[in-house]
């Protein structure tokens, strides 16, 4: 072997190496990445459920007490606000 295919090998094994390591740390990168868009994805989705589970207890201490309001309203008082409030508007 000549000494100028040494130096070419030298050099083309140094160029494997650098594009390795190139992809190497592409590849940790990604993962880095694709976890962190993981984890977003799951705080999104824990805040979604958080919020939807503080309407529906705002909606049922609303009906209870429409429902306690109703249940303390002589039958003509209930009877007179369902027709003055919850009618259709046409």
């Amino acid at each position: 072997m000549s000494i100028i295919e040494i130096i070419i090998g030298v050099i083309g094994a140094i160029m494997v190496a650098t594009a390795g390591g190139f992809g190497v740390g592409h590849l940790r990168g990604t993962n880095k990445a694709e976890a962190k868009a993981d984890q977003q994805r799951t705080e999104e989705r824990a805040a979604a459920t958080e919020a939807v589970a503080e309407r529906r207890v705002e909606t049922t201490k609303g009906a209870r007490d429409v429902q306690q309001t109703v249940n303390h309203l002589p039958d003509d008082d209930v009877d007179r606000e369902l027709r003055e409030k919850f009618t259709r508007k046409t």
